[in-house]
């Protein structure tokens, strides 16, 4: 059977254009334990454990399901304590595709994550090839590695197998490139020299804080305002956050994307804008501390109705589905953010018509209710 398959490959493999076949040589399908294994590291993801894992779950459960005549597969298994994503991938590797002639071959994979804070590992193994409908499973050790797949010199890639080489590496380039592009990280490959990266921080200068002693916050682990991890303008203007402000007797949470992380006399704060119509507004105005907290895409509809509803005429905390929570401060969030940054007041200050530069904002305003700007010191930051 095999000998017949070689000999139809020699006749098909005319498909392949002229092309760089550099990258496909020597070591680019790297073999672990016998198994074609291709591994890559996802670092500088400006994400916690939980953000990284809701992010892989959604693309892969969009990723691996069954479209009609394209690509099949699921997620086999998902578990956020473990920090585990594994899936089972399916689909044609299409060599050429003409009027009276289809060559193809269906693959079969599987990629598998292991999540940590702000980094991921992916793992794709388990790769088979079925070439004609009625033929027999062919595993990828046999098929491409350097040793099935390459001259004697390992110079050149053999004429009659080099299009499954091929294209299994552009499939894996192209997972890799996805999971890369919706993490925002540099990656790197186990089977390429790895370089050095360094961890860009959100930071005061050089300025590490020592953060309140009060640090008991079950389910969260407290790290120093320097190390707040993401890229703040992503945070806000896309993921959004809840300010939460509350004076003793009550609290309030409210959805926004305005503010943002600095150092100011020397202290690491964090700035927020509230329009005074806001119910949130009177519980700043009394209370000392407050918080802001940033949530997973999961939560987005929870966002979108503590934006849209006012806690001074309905039970937003029922509304939401959200599960208060006390920080050792007496500030108050919620227990499914990811993310919590509590503050106190340090400086504020009401916007005027006439601290507009921007005519077209001046216009934009004019008439209209103005935000007052809130300066906290970062007190506290716990991620999960």
């Amino acid at each position: 059977m095999k000998k017949y398959l070689f000999l139809l490959l020699l006749f098909t493999s005319s498909f392949l254009s002229a092309q760089d076949e550099s990258k496909y040589l020597a070591g680019a399908v790297p073999v672990v334990d016998g198994k074609v294994t291709f591994t890559y590291t996802f670092e500088n993801v400006q994400m916690s454990q939980q953000q990284i894992y809701d992010t892989l779950l959604k693309w892969a459960q969009n990723r691996f399901k069954t479209e009609e005549k394209q690509n099949w597969g699921r997620v086999l298994y998902s578990n956020l304590e473990k920090g585990q994503i594994v899936c089972q991938g399916s689909e044609y590797l299409v060599f050429a595709d003409k009027a009276l002639s289809l060559d193809r071959a269906k693959t079969n994979y599987r990629v598998a994550f292991f999540i940590f804070p702000y980094k991921c590992t992916m793992e794709i193994s388990n790769i088979s090839y079925i070439y004609r409908e009625d033929n027999e499973k062919l595993p990828a050790e046999e098929w491409i590695t350097d040793e099935y797949a390459l001259n004697k010199d390992k110079t050149k890639l053999s004429y009659g197998v080099k299009k499954f080489r091929i294209k299994t590496i552009d499939l894996v380039e192209e997972l890799e490139n996805n999971v890369s592009k919706i993490l925002g990280s540099n990656t790197e490959s186990a089977s390429l020299p790895q370089q050095q990266t360094v961890k860009p921080v959100i930071s005061a200068k050089e300025t590490t804080i020592t953060a309140s002693n009060e640090s008991s916050m079950p389910g969260y682990k407290q790290i120093a305002p320097d190390k707040i991890p993401g890229n703040i303008i992503k945070l806000l203007s896309e993921d959004w956050m809840l300010i939460t402000a509350n004076n003793g007797n009550g609290f309030n949470m409210m959805t926004a994307s305005w503010g943002g992380l600095g150092h100011l006399y020397g202290k690491p704060v964090a700035f927020c804008f509230i329009n005074p119509s806001r119910y949130t507004y009177q519980l700043m105005e009394k209370g000392d501390t407050y918080t802001l907290s940033f949530y997973t895409e999961t939560y987005r509809d929870a966002l979108k109705y503590c934006g849209s509803h006012s806690g001074k005429d309905e039970d937003k905390v029922k509304g939401s589905g959200l599960t208060p929570i006390t920080t050792p401060m007496g500030s108050k969030s919620f227990g499914e953010a990811w993310m919590i940054i509590e503050c106190r007041k340090m400086l504020s200050q009401s916007f005027t018509p006439e601290a507009f530069n921007d005519e077209k904002l001046k216009n934009e305003w004019n008439g209209k209710p103005l935000h007052k700007m809130y300066i906290g010191e970062i007190i506290n930051v716990w991620v999960k």
